[in-house]
């Protein structure tokens, strides 16, 4: 299916409102046509761009349950570049429920991403990938358990306990939180008890650093 690729606005500047207003009702008319076939045009983008970024990640949760996780990473990615595209092109303020939504997909492929490359133990790109699901979603305590269980495997525990906290304050009910946050806990004191663990410094409100 063909899609219009570059960017509909729908917005009139204070001189095309003028020329608009001060023109014929023919070219009104004809105005009017031209603005329902961009409305239509956009439409039929969007309902493109869902579609294909629903079949490719699927296509990669497919690849990813085969142990076949470069290739499902490139499917995520795919989508990933579709839906960024259509944030690109919707006006933030005007299609705000539209944007959310998006933004929500994305979050969803990036915390995909984050599973693969922790399965590939490619331990920095997790976590990379899991903070920019929470930058599109931080509301969704499914972001912040990734993002935990990836410092896990980078070591900065002290990050990890806090953001398994914040996976539960936003969802209490997750059992498998509670399991994680519970073996957190013991690896921080058992660490402690052999003097391993580094001390957390406070580099500003909110924000704890491990010490190198």
């Amino acid at each position: 299916m063909k899609r219009c690729t570059s960017p509909l606005s729908f917005k009139l500047s204070s001189k095309q409102k003028c020329s608009k207003l001060s023109a014929s009702s023919a070219f009104n008319e004809s105005d009017d046509e031209d603005s329902d076939d961009n409305r239509q045009c956009f439409i039929n983008a969007l309902e493109d761009t869902s579609s294909v970024s629903l079949r490719l990640k699927n296509d990669g949760s497919t690849l990813a349950e085969e142990g076949r996780y470069w290739e499902a990473l490139s499917k995520f990615q795919e989508a990933i570049d579709l839906n960024r595209d259509l944030l690109f092109k919707l006006d933030r303020e005007n299609s705000s429920h539209l944007y959310q939504k998006t933004s929500d997909k994305l979050s969803v492929l990036f915390e995909l991403c984050s599973q693969c490359y922790s399965e590939l133990e490619e331990i920095y790109p997790a976590v990379e990938a899991a903070e920019k699901a929470i930058k599109c979603n931080s509301i969704c305590p499914v972001n912040w358990q990734r993002l935990s269980r990836a410092q896990i495997n980078i070591g900065e525990l002290y990050l990890a306990k806090i953001n398994m906290q914040r996976c539960l304050h936003l969802n209490p009910m997750l059992s498998e939180s509670w399991e994680d946050l519970e073996y957190i806990c013991g690896l921080i004191k058992q660490l402690k008890n052999k003097n391993l663990l580094p001390l957390p410094i406070i580099t500003r409100p909110g924000i704890i650093c491990q010490r190198k």
